[in-house]
């Protein structure tokens, strides 16, 4: 199946998070406070997807009321933070919608994400993620994790369903 017939059939969009919608990095501040930097254009390429329909959401292996605080700022309708088995979040998610697996992409950057991307018709992999993860991706950002990836990938799926 060709990359415009995937996202054409796209109706969710899943995300990792720490390596994805941020660069990886944790900051503690000197109480214990873990802070998370997001890229602003992330987050309009998200608001993006969800005015053409596309539902979105997070399956995180970490939690963070900063991360919680983000994903309603942006109206993401799926969240699951402590996470560690996605796999059977991605099962509960598909049932709850009544979507199929192939109507379905996940951005993913380490081997916790793999069982995700082998299941989902729209895998995705930001640059800086090992190679065994990027093999499994049909598309691959040029920018890494954090750095506007997320964005990239929200273009490219609406330029690919606009054609």
């Amino acid at each position: 199946m060709s990359l415009r017939e995937r996202a054409k059939k796209l109706k969710l969009l899943l995300l990792d998070v720490d390596g994805v919608l941020t660069d990886g990095r944790l900051f503690y501040t000197e109480g214990g406070e873990s802070l998370k930097v997001f890229n602003v254009h992330d987050g309009l390429g998200i608001k993006l997807l969800q005015r053409q329909g596309i539902m979105t959401g997070v399956i995180s292996g970490r939690e963070s009321q900063a991360l919680a605080n983000r994903l309603e700022e942006l109206g993401i309708e799926e969240v699951f933070m402590g996470r560690t088995q996605k796999d059977s979040v991605l099962e509960k998610i598909v049932k709850k919608h009544g979507l199929s697996y192939e109507e379905v992409g996940f951005i993913g950057d380490d081997i916790v994400d793999i069982p995700v991307l082998r299941r989902v018709g729209f895998p995705v992999a930001v640059r800086n993620s090992p190679k065994e993860v990027r093999k499994l991706a049909v598309y691959t950002t040029m920018k890494k994790g954090g750095e506007g990836a997320v964005r990239e990938v929200c273009d490219l799926i609406l330029k690919l369903r606009s054609l």
